[in-house]
């Protein structure tokens, strides 16, 4: 049986590492912030880094989600 002892931390490991600001679409999606490569949510970034931030499990807001399936279908995943 599986419990929450054998769950991933929820921290992304993606957490800290070097990256820039995201291409943005002509509305300012995803507004400065950085995707990262790891669990793809789109996070602050500080200094060249990606903050720290929990795995990204989706969102529950439609208006995100629109500007995410907008964002991927137009910059893609490169």
């Amino acid at each position: 049986m599986w419990s929450d002892a054998q769950a991933d931390p929820p921290r992304c490991a993606g957490s800290g590492t070097p990256a820039e600001a995201a291409p943005p679409l002509p509305d300012g999606f995803p507004f400065r912030r950085g995707l990262c490569p790891i669990c793809t949510a789109f996070v602050e970034l500080h200094d060249g880094h990606l903050a720290r931030h929990d795995a990204f499990r989706g969102t529950t807001d439609a208006a995100e989600a629109g500007a995410r399936a907008q964002w991927f279908n137009t910059v893609g995943w490169n």
